[in-house]
């Protein structure tokens, strides 16, 4: 009987540490970063900003029909902040936004400008 009680405990005891390092290795970093990607199908070229409580960041300009990835800072996800994302054709005077989304570090933002800008998607992952 002792020795079953014994196996049982020690059966707990590995249960337990495993998942207590499987928990730490899912865990992100405070200061890990994030990545955004555009994709462009509008004819023209696309000017895209993150907006956020700190303001307006210039992020970069995405092509006319291409594809762009930003690898960004983690300073603009921090704890409870939301970010907004706007793209500006160049020479034209429309505009797009997104809702406002949380993302947190190590995650992909994938937005997709259309030819129509008001039919963009975006999705976190």
């Amino acid at each position: 009987m002792a020795r079953r009680l014994l196996w049982i405990c020690a059966t707990f005891t590995a249960l337990v540490g495993c998942s207590h390092h499987h928990a730490s290795e899912t865990e992100t970093a405070p200061d890990e970063g994030w990545t955004l990607t555009v994709i462009n199908h509008h004819w023209l070229d696309v000017s895209i900003y993150v907006m956020s409580d700190d303001g307006r960041a210039h992020v970069g300009t995405v092509s006319a029909t291409h594809t762009q990835s930003f690898e960004m800072p983690a300073r603009m996800i921090r704890t409870g902040r939301t970010v907004t994302f706007e793209a500006n054709p160049i020479g034209s005077n429309n505009t797009v936004r997104t809702e406002a989304l949380t993302v947190q570090g190590g995650q992909r933002v994938e937005w997709t400008l259309e030819t129509g800008l008001e039919r963009s998607t975006v999705a976190v992952y």
